[in-house]
């Protein structure tokens, strides 16, 4: 449906020669902006203090099941014992693979939850940059159908500093 209607746009456009004379076109990245913005690095840094002492533990219990791998493949174990230990990797790496799991979504609700407030804000920083200079059309560069984006057209280093001069406003 995006598509069908960035195709009507540019159609439209394409054909009103006095309408295209006067469009001015941005496009912008909406995950460039998160990652260099001051709002989008107190999220990260929000995350990474939840998350990543989980995440260490899950590094340190994924080392000690290779260290284990490694041992039975060393055969460093014999008959029942090889077995009990084959079979111990076995569960621990099931439970390892549910934990990471596990992790991966509360990390992801985590970080939809606190990006919101983000992309609402991000989302009028947008509107009111676009407005303020004059642009008829703004395209984030992941949008699908935008194969090819000239130099000069991307704002998205404004947007970081437009989003970090609302949020120190407290907007």
């Amino acid at each position: 449906m995006k598509k069908i209607c960035l195709f009507a746009v540019c159609f439209l456009f394409l054909f009103q020669a006095a309408a295209f004379a006067e469009t001015k076109i941005a496009v912008f990245s909406t995950k460039e902006v998160m990652q260099k913005s001051a709002y989008g690095q107190e999220v990260r840094d929000k995350l990474d203090a939840k998350f990543t002492a989980r995440g260490q533990q899950l590094k340190k219990e994924r080392e000690d099941l290779e260290k284990l791998k490694m041992q039975i493949d060393s055969n460093a174990f014999e008959g029942k014992v090889l077995q009990d230990k084959v079979t111990e990797m076995r569960r621990r790496g099931r439970d390892w693979n549910e934990d990471f799991s596990v992790y991966q979504k509360a990390i992801q609700a985590e970080q939809n939850e606190l990006g919101k407030p983000v992309l609402k804000m991000l989302e009028k920083v947008v509107l009111d940059y676009c407005k303020s200079h004059g642009y008829t059309l703004a395209f984030d560069k992941q949008t699908p159908g935008l194969a090819y984006i000239a130099d000069g057209l991307d704002i998205s280093d404004a947007l970081v500093k437009e989003l970090d001069k609302t949020h120190k406003a407290g907007k």
